[in-house]
Formats: C-alpha cells, sequence, structure tokens
C-alpha cells in the first residue's frame, strides 16, 4: 500500500527529468550563443516570439494611458514590481498606484528590446531601455517652475507562457540618469 501511494510522486519525479531523446532547450542554445543569434526554430516559435513583443509593446501602451484592465491581463498573479527607485510591489499594489497615478506618467515608451526565449520557448527575459515622462513635469513647465525631466532606463522583465497567453512576472527597471557637466557620459 506504501508504494502504491508514492507512485505518483515518484512518475511525477521520473516525468520531470529530461531524457536524451528530449527536444534541445532554448535555454541551452542561449548560453552557448548569444542571444541575437538564437533563431526560432518553428513557425510557432516565430508566432510566440511576435505575440510576446506585441504583449511588450501593449504593456507600454497601458502604462502610458493607465490602462488598468489591459494591464491586470498582462501580468501574472504572482507579478512583482521594482520601480527605478528601488520601491518593490506586488501586482495589487502596482495596479493601485497606477490607477491612482502616483506615476503620472504623460508618456512611456520602449526604445529597444532584446528576448531571451527559455524552457523550450514556455518563458522569455526581456532586455531593453525606456524613455518615459510624467505629468508632474507638464504641471512645472506651465507654472515656469522648471522644464519637462524625461525619465530614460533599462528594464528586465520575465514572462511566462500559459494557457491565456504571456503573462508578465517580474518588472524591474532603473534610472540611467544623464551626466551632470564636467562629468564623463555613461552608455546608454
Amino acid at each position: 500500500m506504501r508504494i502504491l501511494s508514492a507512485l505518483p510522486l515518484a512518475l511525477l519525479c521520473f516525468a520531470a527529468v529530461p531524457t536524451a531523446a528530449a527536444a534541445p532547450d532554448a535555454t541551452l542554445d542561449a548560453v552557448s550563443r548569444p542571444a541575437a543569434t538564437v533563431a526560432p526554430t518553428s513557425s510557432a516559435a516565430a508566432r510566440e516570439l511576435a505575440a510576446l513583443r506585441g504583449a511588450e509593446q501593449l504593456r507600454a501602451q497601458a502604462v502610458a494611458s493607465r490602462d488598468i484592465p489591459t494591464m491586470r491581463k498582462l501580468i501574472s498573479g504572482d507579478y512583482y514590481h521594482v520601480e527605478t527607485s528601488g520601491r518593490a510591489r506586488t501586482k495589487t499594489e502596482f495596479l493601485q498606484a497606477l490607477a491612482r497615478d502616483e506615476f503620472e506618467f504623460r508618456s512611456y515608451e520602449v526604445l529597444d528590446m532584446e528576448v531571451r526565449m527559455l524552457d523550450s520557448g514556455r518563458a522569455a527575459v526581456v532586455t531593453g531601455r525606456f524613455r518615459a515622462s510624467t505629468r508632474a513635469d507638464m504641471r512645472a513647465e506651465t507654472q515656469g517652475a522648471g522644464r519637462a525631466r524625461e525619465l530614460r532606463g533599462r528594464y528586465v522583465r520575465m514572462w511566462v507562457l500559459g494557457p491565456e497567453g504571456w503573462r508578465n512576472t517580474l518588472q524591474q527597471s532603473t534610472e540611467v540618469r544623464t551626466p551632470a557637466q564636467g562629468q564623463r557620459p555613461t552608455a546608454d
């Protein structure tokens, strides 16, 4: 009887161990070659890559316009968001802040992105650069208190492919500041 009760666990462990006959993992290709040279191996992989790139662009538009229903669909329940300031938020906290217009974005634009497919195309890490400006900057501009401040930065996002499509599970962004006068510029 003990053997029968342990059988499902043993089968699960056995199923999780890859065999030599299994298809090569895209993760191994990404490690052995630069990500830019890892090409989709099928039309299905190409479609998923295009869908992920579309989800990235849709996410940027939804952030800029504070489109909470779209963001709710694009981010997973266990979403973890780290802002440029270092503050971390859960999905609920992030959506509430976006709804309250705490970020005050007037624009948010992805400048470039690189996609690295993982886990045989079921997950992806997306890195890139973004540019944003805030509504608070616009108010300062109209009141003569200053000029619009443009935020530039880099981001890393983790996406997972599920039955409903691509879902963003992790977001971390870092501001890339322009050098002060007299300092050497850094590459962004």
